[in-house]
């Protein structure tokens, strides 16, 4: 341990020259001491305080692959463009009178893909005692629009719309694709249908605002401090696109209030017609705002 400092008192009969010198000559001779012996203690500070401040915080990773700088101007265009209340009666009828929101006009957002000639993109809406939701599909243009669903699609392959989505051969296309797959059916959501919350998350700033969102106080639920450590040490956030000789890798970091933030890997074939091979998730930071409809 450091030796302590002691207290020197003046002399019982006061100073004079004689004890005044010897007062300052054992004083000298005490702290020269407890430098010497604290010397050590004192070099370990120091280079711990050189350590904290001159050794940079570990960067994350490098990553193979092409960031999609243009995320936020596609997920936030899809955003614009999306209704969320639906038209009282669709609600009541599920049937579509012609005025509802067209699907295809996400193709005026994610101008790197588009339908398969002869095909447009439609949907029926769908009313149960739970909720409402819209169900997309492809149509052939030379049939009339799916009105309900007491006119559902002839061919149930239909439903698989993706299939007859083109896609421009490029890392911004596959991203939009797969950004499409998540956000196509997130419109005109009632009750229990609002599960489906699933948001893709662009960048730093907007993990920012889904924790400040979240610890608002608009929920009863906040991120604690753990999740909140978890958070502030999130990196590589930017979707990220791999193009291999027959496939494209699209990794994609979501938000949704009932899980938390995962980090997804959609693999897709680069071949017509597109098809999400596979799907991998991990649940980076876990989270539930203990919300049930």
């Amino acid at each position: 341990m450091p030796e302590p400092i002691r207290v020197f008192h003046p002399p019982t009969g006061g100073f004079n020259r004689e004890t005044q010198t010897a007062y300052r000559s054992q004083y000298n001779t005490h702290m020269e001491a407890v430098m010497k012996r604290n010397i050590p203690l004192l070099v370990i500070v120091l280079v711990s305080l050189a350590c904290q401040t001159l050794v940079p915080e570990p960067s994350p990773p490098p990553r193979n692959g092409t960031v999609i700088s243009a995320c936020a101007d596609a997920v936030n265009g899809v955003r614009a463009i999306q209704p969320v209340e639906p038209p009282k009666s669709l609600a009541q009828s599920e049937a579509k009178d012609g005025s509802e929101f067209d699907l295809n006009e996400y193709f005026n957002v994610l101008t790197n893909l588009s339908m398969r000639e002869g095909y447009v993109l439609d949907y029926i809406y769908a009313v149960d005692s739970l909720g409402s939701y819209p169900i997309p599909a492809a149509r052939p243009v030379d049939q009339p629009p799916y009105s309900s669903s007491e006119n559902p699609p002839e061919e149930p392959g239909f439903y698989d719309y993706w299939k007859y989505i083109e896609i421009k051969d490029t890392e911004q296309g596959y991203f939009e694709f797969a950004a499409l797959r998540i956000m196509a059916n997130q419109f005109y959501l009632v009750w229990h249908a609002n599960y489906n919350d699933w948001q893709i998350v662009c960048d730093r700033a907007a993990v920012d605002a889904i924790a400040d969102e979240i610890n608002s106080g608009s929920y009863s639920i906040q991120f604690d401090d753990r999740q909140m450590k978890q958070i502030e040490a999130l990196n590589n956030i930017e979707p990220l696109v791999t193009l291999t000789d027959t496939g494209a890798l699209v990794e994609i970091v979501t938000f949704t209030k009932w899980g938390g933030f995962f980090r997804a890997t959609y693999s897709i074939d680069r071949a017509f017609p597109h098809e999400i091979i596979e799907t991998q998730r991990e649940n980076i930071v876990p989270y539930d705002c203990g919300i049930l409809f």
